[in-house]
């Protein structure tokens, strides 16, 4: 035994000993490869998430930095103002007879140009950890032409009552650096969003999460009603056409003239508010705020969308509904009667298709939602959009007043700019020749 011990002493001697192992150069060597391995993991992680953090220092010089970046570009813009209502009511191409009648101007010809994250800037690079602006946010938006807003209200865990506009991913990971005050977004869009156009705007209070807690979720949903008191002077309530308070008129409101609704705030939800206790002061009620509610459509997993919209009961009628738009851009491939079927429900309910904020959303599947589908809603990273080349060629190829035809409102003329859907108002219009 000893005599082996001896033996393999007498080896590993010779070996490190021997000039075919130089370790005085492959251990130097084998550090720089970790050296270069470990930085570039750094590189990657710091051009796919930026050099940005969640500190007050860090969120700060971002958003100066967006506000300069998004303030240089789309601010020396011409706004988006143009208004529908006022076109149609004065009879200015191309909204006049035959083109456009009184027997179709109703809310559910029209496809608002709609918001995802109300109030969101974005990051560095692109839609992962940037930050919120709910005044410039709502500014930039408005200018660009948006009349639909949609506000994704979820809560920090350590703080389960107190609502907030957040970023999360499909995977409820939070990619937003700070978050986004409702209260502040519903100021903004209460002083900007008609100023220079009477046309509606479509808020829709989307919820991620509810407390578990019925205390919680009960300050929860208070919380978010107080948030939404900013909407009182043109929140869509008691009107000549009815009751709009508490979902009471929800039967007849996307069929109304589009024209009926000016200087009006119209809230959407996604969750059944009627179902909420009443309270002694009705603006207390989240419900008193909401016109129409916004239930899962049938063709769209719920998986995709959260625990919180749910399927209408049975027996009941959804006059608003919400689905994945990547689940809607399978339906025209599928059959022509499942098309000519969906094209059918569209006709007669609201309908939504929603999108992770940062997915690429192209002219095409805006053309098969909105043209193919009759799809009403679709939330695009507007701001995002406004800041590219692509815009700015819109923007530069718009045609006059008088050269206008119906399918401008509803065709991208072959551009690569998806906002090019909306670039004689914030309303495109269903074009089913499309």
């Amino acid at each position: 035994m000893e005599a082996s011990s001896a033996l393999l002493e007498k080896y590993k001697s010779s070996v490190l000993n021997s000039s075919d192992y130089p370790w005085n150069i492959l251990v130097p060597l084998l550090f720089l490869v970790l050296i270069i391995v470990y930085a570039s993991i750094a590189l990657v992680y710091k051009t796919k998430y930026g050099k940005y953090r969640t500190t007050t220092d860090s969120i700060n010089q971002l958003l100066t930095l967006r506000r300069l970046s998004i303030g240089n570009i789309i601010d020396p813009l011409t706004p988006n103002t143009n208004s529908v209502c006022a076109a149609i009511i004065n009879k200015k191409s191309p909204y006049v007879a035959p083109q456009i009648t009184d027997a179709n101007i109703s809310l559910l010809q029209w496809r608002p140009l709609t918001v995802r994250l109300a109030g969101y800037l974005g990051g560095e690079k692109d839609a992962l950890n940037g930050v919120f602006d709910m005044v410039k946010g709502t500014q930039v938006a408005i200018s660009l032409g948006a009349r639909s807003f949609v506000f994704d209200i979820d809560y920090l865990d350590d703080k389960p009552c107190e609502p907030l506009v957040i970023y999360r991913d499909s995977g409820g990971v939070m990619r937003s650096l700070n978050t986004g005050s409702i209260r502040d977004g519903m100021d903004a869009l209460n002083t900007m969003a008609f100023k220079s156009n009477y046309d509606p705007v479509i808020i829709v209070v989307y919820l991620r999460r509810i407390p578990p807690g019925k205390i919680q979720a009960d300050k929860y949903f208070k919380a978010i009603a107080a948030a939404l008191d900013p909407l009182s002077t043109y929140h869509l309530g008691l009107t000549e056409q009815g009751k709009f308070h508490s979902c009471a008129s929800e039967s007849s409101l996307f069929y109304n003239s589009i024209t009926t609704y000016q200087k009006k705030f119209i809230v959407l939800c996604n969750y059944d508010t009627t179902l909420l206790p009443q309270t002694p002061n009705p603006k207390d009620n989240l419900n008193f705020w909401i016109n129409a509610r916004l239930f899962l459509h049938e063709l769209s997993p719920s998986s995709s969308l959260g625990s919180v919209t749910k399927k209408i009961t049975s027996g009941g009628v959804a006059y608003a509904k919400i689905g994945d738009f990547s689940d809607f851009l399978t339906i025209p491939g599928s059959t022509t009667t499942a098309t000519a079927d969906f094209v059918q429900g569209t006709m007669v309910t609201y309908t939504v298709a929603l999108s992770p904020v940062n997915q690429t959303i192209t002219t095409n599947n805006l053309n098969i939602l909105l043209n193919t589908l009759g799809i009403h809603s679709i939330p695009i990273n507007v701001i995002e959009l406004g800041e590219t080349s692509n815009h700015l060629k819109t923007k530069g190829n718009m045609k006059p007043s008088s050269q206008l035809a119906i399918t401008d409102l509803s065709n991208a003329s072959n551009s690569e700019d998806p906002l090019s859907f909306w670039t004689y108002a914030g309303w495109s219009r269903f074009n089913s020749s499309q």
